[in-house]
């Protein structure tokens, strides 16, 4: 994958190993950017809403977010820095984030291990980094709304190493957004 040229959106359920994998995937580049949005959102340090709940304020900042997330990338592209978006989509957070973002191509791949592999990774994670909802729901209305976009990858038998390095290698290939 060339360095600096487009854009990596990670996406997967908590306990698919985006936050291990992201890194890693940027380390594959001379120039590569982790961006986070999980560390954007809690860039909020008075008032933050919760990304999952359903009020206004939510919203709102769950969009801000994503719109942060896309100037970022555009910073770090234009500038030759490889940039990797890190954070789960469902499909409109997934328009929003193609509409704002400048750089191409737009590359998206699902980290996608089995619900039951992602409740053992996530019951495993020290309780504060632990997610304390069910997320079955979600894992269900990811792959309803989004299975068959860019790369689903089971990286259920890699370890983080591998799965950074098999994506850098064939992100290019398998994940490819095809957007105007």
């Amino acid at each position: 994958m060339a360095s600096g040229t487009g854009c990596l959106i990670l996406s997967g359920m908590p306990g698919a190993g985006k936050s291990t994998v992201a890194p890693l995937v940027a380390a594959h580049h001379p120039r590569g950017a982790h961006i986070s949005g999980d560390v954007l959102s809690y860039m909020v340090v008075k008032g933050r809403a919760s990304p999952l709940g359903d009020g206004e304020e939510s919203q709102r900042q769950l969009r801000l977010c994503f719109r942060n997330m896309a100037a970022l990338a555009d910073n770090f592209a234009e500038n030759g820095v490889f940039p990797v978006i890190e954070y789960p989509v469902t499909r409109p957070l997934l328009d929003l984030l193609v509409s704002e973002l400048r750089c191409r191509p737009l590359l998206f791949v699902t980290l996608a291990p089995p619900l039951e592999e992602c409740r053992r990774r996530n019951a495993a994670r020290p309780a504060p980094q632990r997610v304390a909802y069910d997320i079955a729901p979600y894992y269900r209305a990811m792959r309803g709304e989004l299975e068959g976009t860019g790369w689903w990858l089971d990286s259920s038998g890699l370890t983080p190493q591998e799965t950074a390095a098999l994506i850098a290698a064939e992100a290019r290939e398998r994940a490819l957004l095809a957007v105007d």
